[in-house]
């Protein structure tokens, strides 16, 4: 029985956390992926050292094989996407097979799916822990630290940044267009409220080269899960753009229209989604919307409340590619779920799981950095 199996182990993010792993050397691991060739090319290229690396063709639409394959191993790590589609499949799976499990699901409608599961999963075997990536993820863990640091916590406000130029997987394009329409949750004054993506702009300063952009509300699973594990806080917000600019300008555009929809329409005698549809347009002329990019992401972390009885507000933010911050945290979080038996049955996101000293710590082993900010405001 390998230790780690990773779905989508071939793709952008998962090969990221594979390799990780291997760097780790965790006992082994087992490459799941539709792509066969790909998988192929990852296994040789990872073979001959102290963990031993595999590759297996997955359909994760099939559910018996699916839970077959997860029973091979002692931790899942999904990074199949879009998780609006996949993340509920997938967890069922695991359950069934009674394994641990991690993902790095960014869709809010898809974890919302998970938490309606919650009781179900609290019975079983196995340990879930949705949302460890780059954000949510170290997102949540920063909200944490934050949290953890004051002596309440009122307010959580975080961004992310974004860029073309800095993702290759078609699953990437098809969240965001997920993520900026319609109608999408955030928590406002103890409650979680639906209100428009793309309202609700504001500036925010991240490290460079992304440097000060303008966000806006996206959809995301950060205002569902912290307040679940963060009791107290009032309000929790989560703020999202691409860069540069005219990509945000243009994902508008395609909302208005209603292209960022999933809905189905016609294309001669072919039936696809809108937002299949455009997701795929924009997936094979990449190159032009890379135009203007930077090959970094970039995240925000905001903790507002009191210490000592004085207004404290505690900032975090970092960039690094895309791929390293998602790929990177899943298999740190996987890791320390593996090693943590103490942690029961039961479903957590990264805030209610993941230690925040010892995750930045893994974090700057792999040079990855967080920048930390006080501002205490005088009676």
């Amino acid at each position: 029985m390998a230790d780690f199996l990773v779905l989508g182990g071939a793709g952008d993010m998962g090969s990221a956390a594979v390799r990780d792993l291997v760097s780790s050397k965790v006992g082994g691991v087992i490459i799941a992926d539709f792509n066969r060739s790909t998988t192929g090319k990852i296994v040789e290229e990872l073979k001959g050292g102290t963990t031993e690396v595999s590759g297996v063709f997955v359909d994760a639409n099939d559910k018996k094989s699916l839970v077959e394959l997860i029973s091979q191993s002692d931790i899942v790590i999904n990074t199949i996407g879009p998780f609006y589609k996949y993340e509920n499949l997938v967890v069922e799976a695991a359950i069934e097979a009674g394994r641990d499990y991690v993902d790095i699901c960014d869709d809010y409608d898809a974890t919302l799916g998970v938490v309606e599961r919650e009781n179900e999963i609290a019975k079983g075997k196995s340990r879930v822990l949705i949302g460890m990536g780059w954000t949510p993820g170290i997102t949540n863990v920063l909200a944490r630290a934050g949290y953890d640091s004051l002596d309440a916590t009122t307010d959580i406000n975080i961004g992310w940044s974004g860029s073309a130029a800095d993702a290759s997987g078609i699953a990437v394009i098809s969240h965001v267009f997920h993520a900026v329409t319609g109608d999408v949750p955030m928590y406002l004054d103890g409650k979680l409220e639906y209100v428009p993506a793309r309202q609700f702009k504001r500036e925010i300063d991240f490290p460079e080269p992304i440097s000060r952009i303008e966000t806006y509300f996206v959809g995301h699973p950060e205002p569902i899960t912290i307040p679940r594990f963060l009791k107290g806080v009032n309000n929790v917000t989560l703020r999202g753009a691409l860069v540069p600019e005219w990509q945000n300008h243009l994902v508008s555009q395609f909302a208005d229209v209603g292209l960022t929809e999933d809905k189905t329409v016609r294309v001669g005698n072919v039936e696809v989604t809108s937002r299949d549809f455009l997701a795929s347009f924009v997936h094979q002329t990449m190159g032009q919307f890379k135009s203007g990019g930077v090959e970094v992401s970039g995240f925000w972390v905001e903790v507002i409340g009191k210490k000592d009885g004085k207004k404290t507000t505690i900032e975090y933010s970092g960039a690094d590619r895309m791929q390293k911050l998602t790929g990177w945290s899943a298999s740190i979080g996987a890791q320390e779920i593996s090693n943590n038996r103490s942690l029961k049955p039961g479903l957590y996101a990264p805030e209610g799981a993941i230690n925040p000293e010892s995750f930045t710590r893994e974090l700057r082993k792999r040079n990855v950095s967080v920048k930390k900010t006080v501002r205490v405001e005088e009676d």
